[in-house]
């Protein structure tokens, strides 16, 4: 007679302990902290849910009347050190999303972040850069202004700061490329020239690949 199967549950169930236990599911979990509280929060969650990276988990944490850069790397080693108080498993990456503009502190903010092993992602001028990138190739210079005039040429956002319900995200693959053209060594914790976005970084991370 043919052995009995094993059952979900049981002891040669590689997903179980030796006590019979289930393991817990382990995750790389990435903290971002958005100056932007709608389109940066909008974008980062719906590029998590269009990778479906497994094994990746991404929360974002936009910061409210974020006034510089300094406050948003403040904001996510607040919620960084929270989450070690109330968690076992802390974060594996934590990550701030920037814009250059014409914020007085940047240089600040690059310090601390550096300082205290979180990833600051700066975007030159603003995020539209980035956002543009993905239906765009063009890296000239650009006013707020102008930026603004082509996100609405190509409908990238449905009402104010919220994006398009069909933003093309099958571009990141472009906008990576057009960021690596505008800046061969865009990395994190650094300006780039304008235009320049380091959100490649952000987009390897929750890819799993960096």
């Amino acid at each position: 007679m043919a052995g009995k199967a094993k059952g979900a549950g049981s002891r040669g169930d590689s997903s179980y302990g030796r006590s019979g236990r289930q393991k817990r599911q382990t995750y790389r979990r990435i903290l971002v902290a958005s100056e932007g509280e709608i389109t940066e929060r909008q974008y980062v969650e719906r590029l998590s849910q269009i990778l479906r990276t497994k094994g990746v988990n991404v929360s974002v944490t936009p910061v409210h009347g974020a006034s510089d850069p300094v406050s948003v790397v403040e904001k996510c080693m607040e919620e960084r050190e929270r989450e070690k108080r109330s968690r076992r498993e802390p974060f594996d990456h934590c990550v701030c999303l920037v814009d250059v503009d014409t914020h007085a502190h940047l240089e600040d903010a690059i310090d601390l972040a550096s300082a205290n092993g979180i990833q600051l992602i700066i975007t030159n001028l603003k995020f539209e850069v980035w956002l543009l990138w993905h239906v765009s190739d063009s890296l000239g210079e650009r006013t707020s202004k102008e930026l603004d005039a082509l996100t609405k040429t190509h409908s990238l956002f449905h009402k104010d700061k919220h994006l398009a319900v069909d933003f093309p995200f099958d571009g990141v693959d472009r906008a990576t490329k057009n960021a690596y053209s505008a800046d061969p060594n865009l990395a994190a914790n650094r300006k780039g020239p304008d235009p320049s976005s380091a959100m490649p970084v952000l987009v390897q991370l929750m890819r799993g690949t960096l």
